[in-house]
């Protein structure tokens, strides 16, 4: 169980650097990668088949994903002009 934190910890970070770079690319659709991490989530919890694994790999990488999606909404309505 004690693998499991850093485990969780790295698809919170990949998850949320990712999106981020998907939000920047898409900037029409500031929700992209937060799309992208839930379908991605779905495809852990179909493939894994302990549930105990479906749980902590699919939440950090939804997190990961909606944190991006609202890093990026919040820089846009404060006017950065390279996010929006």
């Amino acid at each position: 169980m004690a693998m499991f934190v850093p485990i969780v910890l790295l698809f919170l970070i990949a998850s949320f650097g990712v999106g981020f770079m998907l939000n920047m690319i898409t900037k029409r659709m500031p929700w992209t990668s937060t799309a992208v991490a839930a379908a991605l989530a779905l495809y852990f919890v179909i493939a894994m088949e302990e549930t105990t694994n479906k749980v902590l790999l699919a939440l950090p990488v939804l997190a990961g994903g909606l944190i991006a999606s609202l890093t990026i909404r919040k820089l846009q309505r404060s006017g950065f002009k390279m996010f929006g």
